[in-house]
């Protein structure tokens, strides 16, 4: 089976390499249509940073980001790579939550966050003279719950993510933690500091479709001045699939 990493280079392949090769951190954006070779484009200048760059990247305990849309994309690259662990191939949620899983305390102090959030807005919600009294009802039960989710939390030592949040077990759900740690990253420095240390390259993959959080949060990243790391979006925003996707990204 031909490998997308042997076939000829294209002009965005090339130019691809020269961007990667710039001395200073440059970002930047691959757009291109169905078919083009851009999932190609991709795996290439993740090749490409091996054999140029693999060897400082382990001695100092880094490593490359590709966040893809589906776990059958990140299977795909990680497929193309031959499963090299330089590589941190993972979802969107996935890399978010790697990201974020060490700092239980700041997850911890966002959860109660949330949870008071969405109690004021049950308790705004009951509080209007048109509202129905089955949804009132139905209001009044989420927030015994919620309550007992923040009594919960006091006994909670550490946190993980599913399909749903249940707070007072400790699980996050996929809402929260694109809520969670784009928030985390445009308010905590500190943070920013950390992911480009830890990941000096980030690629995403299928970017129209990645969320406009997400997305802000990355250009945050770049935009700060103490975090030298490269980050490259590559997308068709003709392919955008979800409304809730960014579309098309400006450099």
């Amino acid at each position: 089976m031909t490998r997308r990493i042997d076939s000829p280079d294209t002009d965005a392949d090339v130019k691809l390499r020269e961007v990667l090769a710039r001395p200073t951190a440059t970002c930047f954006v691959v757009n291109a249509g169905a078919g083009s070779g851009k999932t190609t484009s991709l795996v290439k200048a993740l090749a490409h940073l091996r054999d140029r760059n693999g060897e400082m990247l382990r001695k100092s305990g880094q490593q490359v980001a590709c966040i893809t849309y589906t776990e059958v994309a990140a299977g795909e690259i990680h497929g193309e790579i031959e499963e090299d662990p330089l590589f941190h191939v993972s979802t969107i949620h996935s890399f978010l939550w790697t990201v974020i899983k060490p700092f239980k305390r700041d997850v911890a102090t966002w959860v109660a966050q949330r949870i008071d959030e969405k109690v004021a807005a049950l308790q705004e919600h009951n509080a209007k003279p048109r509202t129905q009294a089955k949804t009132i009802a139905k209001n009044t039960l989420q927030l015994e719950r919620l309550e007992a989710n923040k009594a919960a939390m006091q006994t909670v030592t550490s946190f993980t993510y599913g399909v749903g949040s249940r707070y007072g077990k400790g699980i996050l759900g996929h809402d929260d933690i694109i809520k969670l740690v784009p928030q985390l990253i445009l308010e905590k420095p500190l943070l920013r500091k950390l992911i480009a240390h830890r990941y000096p390259f980030i690629f995403v993959d299928e970017s129209q479709d990645t969320f406009p959080l997400v997305v802000a949060a990355l250009k945050e990243l770049s935009n700060d001045p103490s975090c030298a790391l490269c980050i490259g979006f590559f997308g068709d925003p003709m392919q955008q699939i979800y409304a809730t996707g960014a579309g098309d990204i400006a450099l």
